[in-house]
């Protein structure tokens, strides 16, 4: 979603396909992608935000009691891979969700078991 990263020239294609697959997202990771916006000027991040949260393909899902129940038993079990507290709140939309497959250059989700990580970013970048 960002051409002015380096890694946008690899990914734009995998993400166009999730885009029409359909993506699941929480409230939790819609703030994190705002950061990598928060310096644009407000009508251009205004509009991105605007774009990804009107996919139709969108999924958001909230942050309610069960999801974070379940993010607080993967974070008590994965934090010696390295995973922290915004990653096991996608950990669990996905698990509560039945999602198996996430597109991410985070290489702690690869220890997570149960998961396949799709990785479109060269490791020498």
């Amino acid at each position: 979603m960002d051409r002015r990263q380096s890694e946008h020239r690899f990914v734009s294609k995998a993400m166009r396909s999730a885009i029409r697959e359909g993506i699941l997202l929480n409230f939790t990771t819609i703030i994190e992608i705002a950061h990598y916006f928060r310096d644009l000027p407000e009508p251009e991040f205004s509009s991105r935000m605007g774009k990804l949260r009107n996919l139709q393909t969108l999924v958001l899902k909230e942050l309610d009691s069960a999801t974070t129940n379940k993010a607080l038993e993967l974070l008590s079990r994965y934090a010696n891979v390295g995973i922290g507290g915004r990653d096991a709140i996608i950990l669990a939309t996905m698990q509560l969700n039945g999602v198996k497959r996430i597109l991410t250059h985070d290489k702690d989700f690869r220890r997570v078991k149960g998961i396949r990580v799709i990785d479109r970013i060269p490791t020498q970048l």
